[in-house]
């Protein structure tokens, strides 16, 4: 258990480190829970000092979002620097073999590199000639940039590159070879964002804003079924307070399943569009605060309706 939390809080570290944030996540983390407890508080002391018409369950939810913001934000971040190193390498790549061709060192294709427009990118290349200036190779150098990235594709790129240099195959070629099949590849992935991005969109209306507005709605109209019904008469008020005991446990129950919907929401999207499940986690807080704004909305504003007919 003890190795488990090790490893997990080195992964922190690595995102945290791509974000450029200069803190450890033993100390990140607890800011995090910190000021996410604060917003609860605050707004929780607005709801309870000054009456405001904001639901409790409400600020839960303010709660989690902020929560998910404070410690998402780093994977976030480094997730956002991968993906701009994904989308440069083939044409770092490319580059690199045509330096090679015409005759240059690694080294000095390393050079061209670095003086290039490449983002994030540019920053591994900079550290890997910083490493060969301290004398160490140009397989070390360049293994350095597979470790400090996070992307299973350009890990296995450099695997690949490092076999050919030590086989003795022409790189530039090999190069050229893997550029191509980069751009391929990144290519399907925009396809797929493509073809996916209705279905994407559908889920988001649905689960986000279509049925939490119909929740709402429901709740409304049971508050007016219940309100019309102790205002006839005939009805005790031991009925009425059942009522009412049974209309909060609906009312909960159904803002439980909000959150449950617009998680599964979050996995499907994530799965469909990035096909990684632990990306939901750029989602969920956008959508949890749609889900919930579209649910109390509805809910006061029908209900607001409905009272001002009776």
């Amino acid at each position: 258990m003890q190795l488990l939390k090790s490893s997990l809080l080195e992964k922190y570290d690595k995102y945290l480190k791509d974000s450029k944030i200069k803190i450890p996540a033993i100390q990140w983390i607890p800011m995090g829970i910190g000021i996410s407890i604060a917003v609860l508080l605050i707004v929780l002391g607005l709801v309870l000092v000054l009456h405001a018409p904001i639901p409790i369950i409400f600020s839960l939810v303010l709660f989690i979002v902020a929560l998910d913001l404070a410690l998402g934000y780093p994977y976030l971040t480094s997730m956002k620097r991968v993906e701009e190193i994904e989308k440069s390498f083939p044409n770092a790549l490319k580059q690199m073999a045509d330096t090679l061709k015409a005759g240059g060192t690694y080294e000095f294709a390393l050079r061209e590199l670095a003086s290039g427009e490449f983002g994030p990118l540019k920053e591994e290349v900079e550290s890997a000639l910083r490493k060969l200036e301290e004398g160490e190779n140009f397989e070390t150098a360049l293994k350095g940039i597979g470790d400090n990235v996070n992307s299973r594709l350009v890990q296995r790129t450099i695997t690949v590159i490092i076999d050919s240099v030590r086989s003795g195959a022409g790189l530039a070629d090999v190069l050229e070879d893997i550029a191509e099949d980069l751009r391929e590849l990144y290519r399907i992935k925009m396809d797929r964002r493509a073809m996916v991005g209705m279905q994407v969109m559908f889920i988001i209306a649905a689960g986000s804003v279509v049925a939490p507005f119909i929740f709402g709605l429901t709740g409304a109209l049971i508050d007016m079924l219940i309100g019309a019904s102790s205002s006839v008469g005939g009805i005790g008020v031991e009925e009425i307070a059942k009522a009412m005991a049974t209309k909060d446990i609906i009312l909960l129950l159904t803002q439980a399943y909000i959150f449950v919907e617009v998680l599964a929401s979050s996995l499907m999207i994530a799965l469909m569009a990035e096909g990684r499940a632990e990306k939901s986690v750029i989602y969920l807080p956008a959508l949890l605060f749609i889900a919930y704004i579209s649910y109390f909305g509805s809910y006061l504003m029908i209900g607001g309706v409905f009272r001002s007919f009776a």
